[in-house]
C-alpha cells in the first residue's frame, strides 16, 4: 500500500521542506497521513473547480504547487468557497499535499524547470540557500545563441505557451539578449538585488517595481504568475520515476487556466 506520507516523503526528498520561506505553508495540508492512495491529480491551485475534477476522478490525493490552507482561516461557514472547498475535500476523503517555496528552490525544483525550458546553458542559482549549497530561489544562466530582444520575447512566449508578457525596458527591441534569470511567481521585489543579466524573467511585477527596474536600466519581462503551471509536469515526471503506472495513476488539472485574460 501507498500511503500520502509515503508520497510526501518522497517529495520531501525532491524538495525538502526547510527550503520553504518562513512565511511559507507546505506539507500535507489536509487529510490522514496513513490513507491509501491509488489516484493522485496534479494542479498549480486547489481551485472549486478543480475539487470537482478531482471527485470526478475518485482522486484520493491532490498535490499542488501554491498552498490550499495560506493565510489563517478563522472558521468554516460553507457560504465562503475556501470553506466549501474543504468541506468538500473531507466528504470525499481527498488529502491535501502542497510543496511551494521548497519546490521553487530545490536544486531540480520548478525554477531549474523553468530554466531548462528555455535551453539555459551554465546555469547557477540566482538567489542561493544559506544551507543548501545547490538551491534557492531563481535561477541564472545564458542562452544557447544571442538574440535580439524581439526574438526572445517571441522565444520566451513559444516556450511557456504564453498569449502575452508585459516588458519593462527603456531598451531598443534590438538589444542583445544572452544572460537571462529567471524566477517563477511573485518575483518583482527581487529586482533591487538582480546581478547583471541582460534581462529577468518573473511574474507579478507592480507598478513601483517597474517603475525602479527603468530608473536602475534593467530589462524585465513579466511572464506572469501562471507560468508555474509547468510544476505539474514537474511533479508527475518525478513521481514516475519511483512508482510505476500500475502502481499510481498520476494526473494533472486540466481545468485550471490563466485567470487573467487580456480583452
Amino acid at each position: 500500500m501507498i500511503s500520502v506520507e509515503e508520497i510526501y516523503n518522497k517529495i520531501k526528498n525532491l524538495a525538502d521542506e526547510k527550503l520553504a520561506e518562513n512565511w511559507d505553508n507546505v506539507g500535507i495540508l489536509l487529510g490522514d497521513k496513513q490513507q491509501e492512495v491509488k489516484n493522485i491529480l496534479v494542479c498549480l491551485d486547489v481551485t472549486t473547480d478543480v475539487v470537482e475534477e478531482a471527485i470526478s476522478n475518485n482522486i484520493d490525493l491532490i498535490i499542488s504547487h501554491h498552498p490550499l490552507i495560506f493565510k489563517a482561516i478563522k472558521k468554516l461557514q460553507f457560504d465562503d468557497f475556501k470553506s466549501n472547498i474543504i468541506k468538500n475535500l473531507i466528504k470525499n476523503d481527498i488529502s491535501v499535499i502542497s510543496a511551494h517555496t521548497n519546490l521553487d528552490s530545490a536544486e531540480f525544483g520548478l525554477n531549474q524547470y523553468l530554466a531548462n525550458i528555455l535551453n539555459l546553458k551554465n546555469i547557477d542559482v540566482l538567489f542561493k540557500n544559506d544551507n543548501f549549497s545547490n538551491a534557492g530561489l531563481g535561477r541564472v544562466g545564458c542562452l544557447e545563441k544571442e538574440m535580439d530582444l524581439k526574438a526572445f520575447i517571441s522565444f520566451v512566449k513559444s516556450k511557456f505557451n504564453l498569449d502575452y508578457v508585459k516588458l519593462i525596458s527603456n531598451d531598443s527591441q534590438d538589444k542583445k539578449i544572452n544572460k537571462v534569470a529567471i524566477l517563477g511567481g511573485s518575483g518583482g521585489s527581487f529586482i533591487y538585488d538582480l546581478p547583471d543579466v541582460d534581462i529577468y524573467l518573473t511574474g507579478d511585477v507592480s507598478y513601483h517595481e517597474a517603475q525602479d527596474s527603468l530608473e536602475m536600466g534593467k530589462t524585465v519581462l513579466d511572464i506572469g504568475h501562471f507560468s508555474e503551471i509547468f510544476c505539474k509536469d514537474l511533479l508527475k515526471n518525478y513521481l514516475l520515476k519511483i512508482y510505476t503506472s500500475d502502481e499510481l495513476n498520476i494526473n494533472l488539472s486540466k481545468v485550471e487556466q490563466n485567470p487573467f485574460k487580456i480583452i
